[in-house]
């Protein structure tokens, strides 16, 4: 179905791109060519080269960007010399490097068809490079050509011409390939965009580059016909955020996986998708089956109930035990032992993918075989045998730990809100196919519990718990106004926001 790969050209956020491909990889995609501009370019090569994603990932992991900048201290001196901030050639000994493991050097070494794009400064045109064109020209060189942010690094000569990045002209090249064969994976950020105010022409310059490369590439994708298009959204990180901890190289990579994730569950990019129908009494669950996962799979569920407590506007979240991070308070629900017989009927069987303890024993986190999905859920929505409200959650959380009183909170009033299902989708993390299902209510608290609550909000050091608004919340707990991250929060939380909402 998708024979071919382009991917966009977008800086350190092509740490996304990496993500998306794994996804795609444990879909049974492998590509017969590939190319790109740019990070692109960077991703195609290695791709190209031999590589697997997982691969990818590692190298990007054990490496710090900012490490593979060589230039000059004195901005001024940089660009009056060389045209650029850095030389580019610790870079470009780096990727070689990794070619020259998988024994590519030039283009026709490459196990796969490699096209490169990068912008001819000296004859203003775009300039794809490849076996055909440019049968001697070293692949780390191609990439770093295509990679040659202007004004950052420093330009590459070839010949008489004078090369820059591909993106200038071409920042996602989706015509390198047959349109109707390929699979374009794009950075397009969904989040505001902050405030602008360019202190000087490097700013300038950059945000000038940067509304033409993206007015260009909304066109082509408009314009241009595809077979699919994965849209990742990297949200607010810079292409030249060259300082990437650990935990940003992992949220921009997952951001990647998320998005192919939600790409190969839509039916319309799945040679065969079965829509799962279960009807309950009251309600009812669907779900989207890929054509890939037959009936002896054991499918995954991890399923919830999270509670809503708003005070002014800003919800309540605690600390999570097992991730650092912010999130709703509640957790998975419990079954109860006049369950156990007819779930083991079914096949169902204990999470092994997390460590099962005392406190995490009978919890509804399963795995249930294909076949018995539609009984596992039927099961469910009779709710028998099983826990149906979140009060003990709320009470080991916020009642037992002392963030609330007893006095006032022996017996809270819960209003059902929603539900949220996520899946049937391929998991990175656990490797494996899974479906998540939150039942979200709301605390409906009297008045007394509403002096309490708002004496809490106004206790802004209590240990474990914080109070978010709604913008932090979708943020993941980045603050636009200072335009720092605050704290993490995941990406569950804005749940308890959408639940309800038609």
């Amino acid at each position: 179905m998708y024979k071919y790969g382009v991917f966009q050209g977008g800086g350190v956020k092509g740490v996304a791109l990496v993500g998306a491909l794994e996804v795609a990889e444990s879909r049974g995609v492998s590509f017969e060519g590939v190319g790109g501009a740019s990070a692109g370019a960077i991703v195609a090569a290695l791709y190209a080269a031999g590589y697997t994603a997982a691969e990818m990932r590692s190298i990007l992991e054990g490496v710090q960007f900012d490490s593979l900048l060589d230039g000059a201290s004195l901005v001024r001196l940089a660009l009056a010399k060389r045209l650029g901030l850095y030389r580019g050639k610790l870079f470009q000994e780096w990727i070689h490097k990794h070619l020259a493991r998988k024994g590519v050097r030039f283009f026709n070494d490459c196990p796969k068809q490699l096209r490169i794009v990068a912008t001819n400064l000296t004859e203003r045109t775009l300039v794809v490079l490849d076996t055909a064109s440019q049968p001697t020209l070293e692949v780390a060189e191609a990439v770093r050509m295509s990679m040659s942010i202007p004004f950052v690094f420093e330009p590459v000569q070839l010949g008489r011409n004078l090369m820059v990045d591909g993106g200038v002209l071409s920042n996602f090249p989706l015509s390198l390939f047959d349109g109707n064969a390929t699979l374009g994976f794009r950075l397009h950020s969904r989040s505001a965009s902050l405030p602008f105010a360019p202190e000087g022409y490097r700013e300038y310059l950059v945000a000038i580059m940067g509304a033409m490369l993206d007015g260009r590439d909304n066109y082509d994708v408009q314009t241009k016909k595809l077979a699919g298009l994965i849209e990742i959204d990297p949200g607010r990180f810079s292409s030249t955020q060259f300082k990437l901890s650990v935990s940003e190289k992992a949220d921009l990579y997952e951001r990647g996986v998320s998005a192919a994730n939600r790409f190969f569950v839509d039916p319309v990019n799945m040679d065969r998708t079965q829509q799962l129908t279960v009807r309950g009494t009251e309600s009812t669950i669907g779900l989207k089956n890929p054509a890939e996962v037959g009936d002896e799979a054991e499918i995954r569920f991890s399923i919830s109930a999270l509670v809503r407590i708003e005070v002014d506007g800003h919800f309540l979240l605690t600390k999570g035990n097992r991730i650092e991070q912010f999130q709703p308070v509640g957790g998975v629900l419990k079954t109860f032992s006049t369950a156990h017989g007819k779930l083991g009927n079914l096949g169902v069987k204990a999470d092994s993918k997390i460590p099962i303890d005392q406190d995490s024993r009978d919890d509804l986190r399963v795995f249930v075989p294909r076949r018995s999905i539609e009984a596992f859920i039927q099961w469910y929505l009779e709710g028998r045998g099983r826990e149906t409200s979140p009060w003990r959650e709320f009470n080991e959380e916020l009642v037992e730990t002392g963030v609330l009183s007893s006095e006032n909170f022996r017996a809270p009033a819960f209003d059902y809100v929603g539900r949220r299902v996520e899946g049937i989708r391929w998991t990175q993390h656990f490797q494996c196919y899974e479906v998540l299902i939150a039942e979200v209510f709301a605390l409906v608290p009297t008045l007394r519990q509403i002096e309490e609550l708002n004496a809490l909000r106004g206790h802004i050091d209590t240990p474990g718990v914080m109070w978010a608004s709604p913008a932090l919340i979708r943020a993941l707990g980045y603050d636009a106004a200072s335009q720092r991250q605050l704290t993490r929060i995941s990406e569950h939380s804005s749940w308890i926001l959408d639940a309800g909402v038609s």
